[in-house]
């Protein structure tokens, strides 16, 4: 799902809520949770899993056209796991 189809869904359940309030409290919630995860954070939905940091150490890469190895500096990646619950719907074939 889109951010935009998400915000068109809250329009659609809160119809005495006008258009820019939607999309505002829409682009509040994802700012607030990119700012937990920015800050070390680790965020859980319950029953559909949870949004956490891994931190990547410096290492040495190469490029695979020239060959040459360069430099890598450390980066942090959001990773998903998801719960049980979510797997087991998943999986129920």
């Amino acid at each position: 799902m889109l951010k935009s189809e998400l915000i068109q869904r809250v329009i659609a359940l809160n119809p005495d809520l006008p258009e820019p309030v939607c999309r505002t409290l829409v682009e509040a919630f994802f700012s607030s949770l990119t700012k937990h995860l920015v800050d070390g954070g680790a965020i859980e939905l319950r029953g559909f899993g949870r949004f956490f940091l891994t931190q990547h150490a410096a290492r040495t890469v190469r490029n695979p056209r020239t060959g040459e190895t360069l430099p890598k500096e450390p980066f942090a990646a959001v990773r998903f796991r998801a719960s049980k619950s979510l797997c087991a719907r998943l999986n129920a074939n």
